[in-house]
């Protein structure tokens, strides 16, 4: 599944681990049925690290599915993020909204802060860390702890 505009060759990490995972499998396959077949060590090495880092528990990608990325990008329509922007918000599902505010550019500008945490609810529910809940920030939460807001994560431990 093409997630990202192909004519821009844009891809997710998650289209990147899926395509190396299938050129994996492909290879391994070839090799079954010509035994003799051998593939240039720098390029095994390659897909092997990007393979062992992108399904790291660190990475999005590696517990991301296409329907939760197209769902993302269904939300994030009336934004009118750029292309980059939508990719990095993919790629490194921010959680707050500092890290949401190095993501876009002219932020300040373009976006509201309601619009920000808006824009934060989305990522958390659209793209969940596994294993944990995200509480919408409403306006006037502010001062939680006496705390500046924009370094609160969203992401709390599930409760049991």
């Amino acid at each position: 599944m093409q997630i990202i505009d192909k004519r821009n060759a844009m891809l997710s990490n998650y289209e990147i681990l899926a395509i190396l995972r299938e050129m994996d499998d492909k290879q391994k396959e070839q090799v079954k049925t010509k035994p003799n077949m051998k593939f240039p060590e720098n390029l095994k090495t390659i897909q092997f690290e990007v393979i062992q880092n992108l399904s790291s528990t660190q990475s999005p990608a590696s517990t991301q599915t296409p329907e939760q990325i197209e769902s993302i990008l269904n939300n994030l329509k009336k934004y009118n993020l750029t292309k980059s922007e939508k990719l990095q918000i993919i790629n490194l599902r921010p959680q707050n909204l500092v890290d949401l505010e190095l993501i876009i550019e002219d932020c300040e500008d373009r976006f509201k802060i309601d619009a920000l945490r808006e824009m934060i609810y989305i990522i958390g529910t659209k793209l969940p860390i596994p294993g944990k809940v995200v509480h919408r920030l409403e306006s006037g939460q502010e001062n939680l702890d006496d705390d500046d807001e924009t370094m609160k994560f969203i992401h709390y431990p599930m409760e049991q």
